[in-house]
């Protein structure tokens, strides 16, 4: 049993029913004998039920507990919320689309899965709202969710049999029996004087706001210095990282039987065709949300244009959207490993609609979708969604372009200007010169030690407007798009983009980079001070490639992914 403090949303002033749904009971309360996974804050991210100092585990050979990411809680994103009740042991599809108009989560090096996420008064709102809609709906399928041959007498034992087989779907664990007793007294609320559905439908209002169900542990069963996983959280962490939505069934079988206990029974069971759990044969909206949130690419849709300038952009946007999705989810179920980094960067091909087909200048069936060669834009990042999103809204940004090439694809330090301190003035507009020459301004002294590098990446796609048409006039003067790239292990002239994601599709430091960002995308955090954490994936992603016989050249996108959970140290935490 554990001890909890009383989570900071309990502050909140709330309806009695909500602050107890959220896990706001006094402190012990939330405990349940038997599991070692207790209620956990609905407040906080990584600030769970404290840890204790004393003893630990015993880590596999060569772990430091320094490496160790801190043991915690955090709270589901928008997209698992979302993935949690549409599934068919929660709430199934009348649950689809409930979180749309939800506020938008917090974000970590623009990964949405992190630890930063939170419980504020707006969101618990939209949590009562969305609790109240799922538990009406289930209410309409109560005899088959929750049936009760005579609830005037079996009322209680009909009810603690949903609620133990409910929530170990909702909470992704059995449930204790202090749980099971709060929550038959939540059923009491409204089946004295009303009826069993009634009280049904206030259980799952109480349960879809609990702390629970909104947040996944990973705190082991009992207080030390270094912790193992439970084998629920290992199936709740496997499974959110690789499906982003709840354990099957069978992955559940697997925890039981403490096959997710080792390096080894990890592998075996992500490649095990039985629970259906290996992602590479089927593209998984998670690889995708992955890689277009490391890109910057998912931020389309809330990307503007001027009218006057870019006139079409709205109407294709979704046409744009679709297009990185459908390219992702060909590229990783072209292998069973699920496609190379290589190939991600370089590719000469992507998959568009006839609209956009047209805006690029290919030939394509009337098709809605088609797989098309485009050697003249190699790559996601010449596709129109990144030349889009790094962009301003009437013309191109070789700085936004740049920085985020450094920063999220070939890991280059950027100096943020506010940190430096430097007031940043934009080129004044001249319709008389190129973009390019309007920036010549950033080789003045005090600005040229940055932009010199910055400009020099975004340069290369000035063959591209700010939406991705290609061009080779801008203001009516040929457009320039070569480059020198400095201070990486792809140094050299490029004469163009294609050159540039060409060279970054074989480099090193691009391929290392890739890696500590699926660490920060599924360990949830990219904090400075878990850096030994992200060090140490690194050094065992290499070690894993040569292992499975595959080169550090030959990098494949799930292959990645899965180094993160088959490496030695997933299964354990630290004290924070």
């Amino acid at each position: 049993m554990r001890m909890r403090s009383l989570p900071t949303t309990c502050r909140v002033t709330a309806p009695l029913l909500v602050l107890f749904a959220l896990g706001c009971q006094a402190p012990g309360n939330g405990t349940h004998a038997g599991t070692g996974e207790g209620g956990s804050s609905a407040g906080g991210g990584s600030a769970g039920g404290s840890v204790g100092l004393g003893g630990g585990v015993a880590l596999p050979p060569g772990t430091q507990p320094a490496a160790l990411l801190p043991a915690r809680i955090r709270r589901l994103a928008l997209a698992e919320y979302q993935a949690t009740v549409s599934s068919a042991d929660v709430i199934g599809a009348g649950a689809d689309g409930v979180s749309v108009d939800f506020v938008p989560d917090a974000r970590q090096s623009g990964f949405t899965v992190n630890e930063a996420q939170r419980v504020d008064p707006v969101f618990a709102g939209q949590l009562a709202t969305a609790a109240t809609a799922l538990a009406a709906d289930l209410r309409t399928h109560v005899a088959e969710r929750a049936p009760c041959a005579n609830p005037a007498t079996d009322a209680d034992k009909c009810a603690e049999q949903f609620i133990r087989s409910f929530g170990e779907h909702a909470y992704r664990r059995p449930l204790g029996d202090d749980e099971v007793s709060q929550l038959l007294t939540v059923f009491h609320a409204a089946f004295d004087g009303g009826s069993y559905e009634e009280g049904i439908e206030l259980v799952v209002r109480a349960m879809l706001q609990s702390a629970a169900f909104l947040y996944l542990t990973e705190i082991g069963d009992a207080p030390a210095a270094t912790v193992k996983l439970t084998p629920r959280e290992l199936a709740s962490s496997i499974s959110y990282l690789v499906r982003g939505g709840p354990p099957s069934a069978e992955l559940v079988a697997a925890a039981d039987a403490g096959r997710l206990a080792t390096p080894e029974g990890r592998r075996d069971v992500i490649a095990d065709p039985a629970i259906n759990l290996y992602i590479g044969g089927e593209p998984q909206a998670r690889v995708v949300r992955v890689i277009r949130e490391w890109l910057g690419t998912d931020k389309v849709g809330d990307t503007a244009k001027d009218s006057n300038v870019y006139p079409a952009f709205a109407g294709l946007k979704p046409d744009i959207a679709q297009e990185t999705n459908a390219f992702l989810q060909s590229l990783v179920s072209d292998n069973r490993d699920g496609g190379s980094l290589a190939q991600l960067l370089a590719a000469d091909w992507t998959v568009v609609s006839p609209a956009l087909a047209k805006l690029y200048g290919v030939t394509q069936s009337p098709d809605a979708l088609n797989r098309v060669a485009v050697p003249s834009r190699l790559g996601i990042l010449n596709q129109s969604a990144f030349l889009s999103v790094f962009a301003h809204a009437s013309e191109t940004a070789p700085v936004l372009r740049g920085v985020a090439l450094m920063r999220r694809v070939a890991c280059v330090d950027v100096g943020d200007p506010v940190e430096l301190k430097i007031a940043v003035v934009p080129p004044v507009p001249d319709p008389s010169k190129t973009t390019r020459e309007r920036f010549a301004a950033h080789s003045t002294p005090g600005c040229n030690g940055c932009h010199d590098r910055i400009d020099n990446f975004g340069f290369a796609f000035e063959g591209f407007d700010g939406m991705g048409s290609s061009r080779t006039q801008d203001n009516g003067k040929p457009v320039d798009t070569s480059v020198v790239v400095s201070g990486t292990d792809f140094d050299g002239s490029y004469a163009d983009s294609n050159a540039l994601v060409k060279a970054m599709s074989t480099s090193s430091q691009v391929r290392e980079c890739f890696a500590r960002h699926v660490f920060r995308a599924l360990a949830a955090t990219s904090a400075p001070e878990l850096r030994p954490s992200e060090d140490d994936f690194v050094t065992y992603w290499k070690t894993h490639l040569s292992a499975n016989g595959a080169a550090v050249a030959d990098v494949k996108i799930i292959d990645t992914m899965s180094a993160f959970i088959e490496s030695p140290s997933f299964a354990f935490r630290r004290a924070q």
